[in-house]
């Protein structure tokens, strides 16, 4: 549509009456039913009577496996799904895909926004980003503008993230320390609705592999604006990672950014490859090391308390071609860093084998500071404030 039709658009949706317990949720774009918008949005249809909740899909088949599930749920091009998002009072996102899409912007201009985002950030975004020299240009510093911008509320999880973070990349009316939904389900058994979207086989076969003796290593890189990524550049060798993982009774899990997709490839034995656009949360404390680089799942796997080793091999590159960082790298990172192959078994062997762990008190510090509330509660906090300030 044009701009003159959006302003149309605009106008009539926001003539409709709004009805204000009524709520839109968004994940991704091109993502699955994952995050923390999929453990607030089950919180809120099961513990949030006040609210009515409908999760907003971006693909059919997210919302047909939501309906099958007994739970409220719209495709985004649905015909009623225009007349929904109009009467809506509330969106809740952890991205903002809704907002690039100019239709769904035109109908949900007037509803209060909750941006719950994806990740305590290690590298620059929002306006940091915008005003990093790193990989910007104008066009791209105008939608990013736009994108982290007019929010009611953005979630944070301690006073340290909410002043050095979150307060800087956006532009809100309020922030709230409730910590992240996701992280409830790390300290708890995954009810059914958590493993909506999780691989179940590969978390029987991982609880299985533990009970006998093994061990796993998840393996979580993040994205390159660039493009490339540790298998690309040849910083992991599959094969040799599969003999030493078959010599040590090892499992490597890879779970990629959602933005990154690996498919048909054949796999070796003792490594296992999560779907990225799958939710691995449920998962995570299944696990017994982190592999990553600059990811920030590190910090939500803080509340596992497991070692992390770090493998920041492209490090020159990354903060130079694809993100500045918010922090000291190396401050900011509780675990083994490493920057080559033959480092990262060492690693590996003393974390596993001979079960070195010398970083266990400054995961603990860290901790404490990116987490307020390690308590599993954190959706019901952000329930409570969206009651109390919205309705």
């Amino acid at each position: 549509m044009h701009s003159n039709e959006m302003e149309k658009l605009q106008k009539l949706a926001s003539a409709i009456p709004k009805q204000k317990n009524l709520a839109i949720f968004f994940g991704r774009a091109g993502s699955h039913f994952m995050d923390n918008v999929k453990y607030f949005y089950i919180h809120c249809v099961k513990n949030q009577p006040e609210l009515e909740c409908h999760f907003m899909a971006f693909e059919k088949k997210d919302a047909d496996i939501l309906k099958s599930q007994g739970l409220p749920a719209t495709w985004v091009n649905h015909p009623d799904s225009a007349d929904l998002m109009a009467k809506a009072g509330i969106v809740i996102s952890d991205d903002f895909s809704w907002k690039d899409q100019s239709v769904l912007w035109a109908l949900l201009s007037e509803a209060k926004t909750v941006q719950l985002w994806h990740g305590i950030p290690l590298k620059a975004i929002g306006f940091p980003e915008i005003n990093s020299t790193v990989n910007m240009n104008p066009e791209k510093a105008k939608h990013l503008t736009f994108a982290y911008s007019g929010y009611d509320t953005v979630v944070s999880t301690s006073p340290f993230f909410t002043e050095r973070a979150f307060a800087k990349a956006f532009r809100a009316e309020k922030f709230i320390e409730s910590g992240y939904p996701r992280n409830d389900v790390l300290m708890r058994r995954p009810t059914k609705y958590d493993m909506i979207n999780t691989d179940r086989d590969l978390y029987g076969e991982l609880v299985k592999f533990r009970k006998l003796g093994g061990k796993t290593v998840f393996f979580m890189p993040t994205f390159r604006d660039t493009g490339g990524g540790p298998f690309e550049d040849g910083a992991i060798d599959l094969m040799r990672m599969s003999k030493f993982c078959r010599k040590n009774n090892l499992m490597f899990v890879c779970k990629f950014h959602p933005y990154l997709t690996l498919s048909n490839v054949s796999l070796p034995e003792n490594i296992r490859l999560v779907d990225s656009k799958s939710d691995v949360y449920p998962l995570l404390p299944l696990c017994d090391v982190l592999l990553t680089d600059y990811s920030s799942v590190y910090f939500d796997f803080l509340l596992v308390d497991n070692p992390i080793v770090f493998y920041p091999y492209d490090y020159k590159k990354y903060i130079s071609k694809n993100r500045e960082l918010l922090f000291d790298y190396d401050s900011m990172t509780p675990g083994k860093k490493v920057t080559n192959e033959n480092d990262l078994y060492t690693a590996f062997e003393d974390i596993m084998i001979n079960n070195i762990d010398d970083f266990a008190d400054v995961r603990h510090e860290l901790r404490n500071l990116s987490f307020s509330n390690a308590d599993g509660l954190a959706a019901k906090r952000l329930g409570k404030h969206v009651v109390s300030n919205f309705l």
